[in-house]
């Protein structure tokens, strides 16, 4: 579909789309549903069906998109990069069966309904020792204090990795992530994304050593331990994996739970509800997935030539998937621009579909219950204050860097 003249140069991925991308995407559906983008070199696809079926249809492989992402550098600038796009290759996001199947099978049995709720003691402990150091502060950086925190901690717990790495395991995480969350990736981004992803394959590989001599009760000693298989990795292979679940780990739910205090403060009526109907925390974390997800977008190759609302997909040709876009869908959400945690046409793709659907979705909202029902307690009034949040230009995620709230 063609754009009207000058709109996508103008209101695409620009610096007034990542503080707020909403009307853009209000934009799509009215004018662009599905379109072809020169500034990324892909489709852009953001009806909720559309998405959804785009998400979980077998015409559409995951595994390509390392080298679609890295495609706009010489074959010389790629080779700078080896160990970097090994590794993000290897997530398991990434892969199209059978190795998705092989990694998936391989981690299940840490993400099982009874082994989620194994945490949940654990992580009412971790909110409540959060929330006790911000006590006695009259405001505070809710993303370094507790959204991040609490996130961090509980996939450290779950790994077990030791508590002091989470920080290099946020860089080695957020590195890698800006190889393939930006729009496109600059030099500088694919350089550090080396560094650290070196750096991750060396600690982990001899963390592995240590954990096989004195393995505990955590998905990598059960990986590391368990008798060779079809489904064996090897130890770079855990590696790419281990920090793959980090992120996934933390950056759901960090964002989610940034995302929703802030809705919650914008929409006071709502907050109201909420602190009087104590039923609704859960319905409330699936309005804000909806709302204000924090993974924008997932993206595809074409395995075939097909069409998408009348536009002619080449087998080969990239597709960018708008999660955020699709959660707004007028065709599907009546007032999707309203934030409303009673809403009766409930739903979201926030956290993908099909195969790919995200392991880690039932560990994330039982944190961002948690989190919620506690901060509303201890902090019946929160809101977000001054400085108003900063978002990166990230294409595919959107989370504030800095979320400053008041206990008034």
């Amino acid at each position: 579909m063609l754009l009207k003249q000058d709109w996508e140069e103008n209101n695409f991925l620009t610096p007034a789309y990542f503080k707020n991308p909403y009307s853009a995407y209000k934009y799509m559906h009215e004018s662009a549903p599905v379109f072809w983008s020169k500034k990324v070199n892909a489709w852009i696809v953001a009806p909720f069906l559309e998405v959804e079926e785009g998400l979980h249809g077998d015409q559409l492989i995951a595994k390509g998109r390392i080298a679609a992402a890295a495609s706009h550098f010489s074959p010389e600038e790629r080779e700078k990069y080896p160990v970097s796009q090994w590794t993000l290759n290897r997530y398991m996001n990434f892969q199209d069966p059978p190795d998705h199947t092989r990694f998936r099978r391989l981690i299940s049995k840490s993400f099982t309904p009874r082994s989620i709720n194994a945490l949940e003691p654990k992580i009412e402990i971790i909110v409540s020792k959060l929330l006790d150091q911000v006590a006695k502060k009259d405001s505070f950086n809710l993303v370094d204090d507790f959204s991040y925190q609490l996130p961090s901690l509980v996939i450290c717990e779950l790994l077990g990795m030791p508590i002091e790495k989470q920080e290099d395991l946020k860089r080695w995480a957020d590195g890698l992530a800006g190889f393939i969350a930006s729009a496109q990736v600059s030099s500088e981004k694919a350089m550090f994304a080396e560094t650290v992803a070196v750096e991750a394959q060396e600690y982990l590989k001899q963390l592995f050593q240590e954990i096989r001599k004195n393995p505990g009760d955590n998905l990598l000693s059960r990986v590391l331990t368990a008798p060779p298989e079809d489904d064996y990795l090897t130890d770079q292979e855990l590696a790419a994996l281990t920090v793959n679940l980090f992120f996934a780990g933390f950056e759901t739910t960090e964002g989610l739970i940034s995302n929703m205090v802030r809705a919650l403060s914008d929409n006071p009526d709502q907050l109201e509800l909420l602190r009087n109907n104590p039923d609704l925390i859960a319905p409330a974390v699936e309005e804000t997935l909806r709302f204000d997800s924090s993974i924008q977008k997932q993206s595809r190759i074409a395995g075939e030539d097909l069409e998408i609302q009348g536009q002619q997909v080449k087998k080969g040709d990239y597709l960018h998937f708008m999660i955020g876009a699709a959660n707004r869908d007028p065709l599907r959400f009546s007032n999707p621009d309203t934030y409303d945690i009673a809403r009766t046409d409930a739903g979201n793709v926030s956290f993908g579909h099909g195969m790919h659907f995200c392991i880690g979705a039932p560990l994330a909202r039982l944190e961002a219950r948690i989190a919620i029902r506690q901060l509303i307690e201890r902090i019946p009034r929160i809101k977000v204050i001054e400085p108003l949040p900063k978002y990166a230009e990230l294409f595919a995620v959107r989370k504030p860097l800095e979320l400053w709230v008041t206990k008034a």
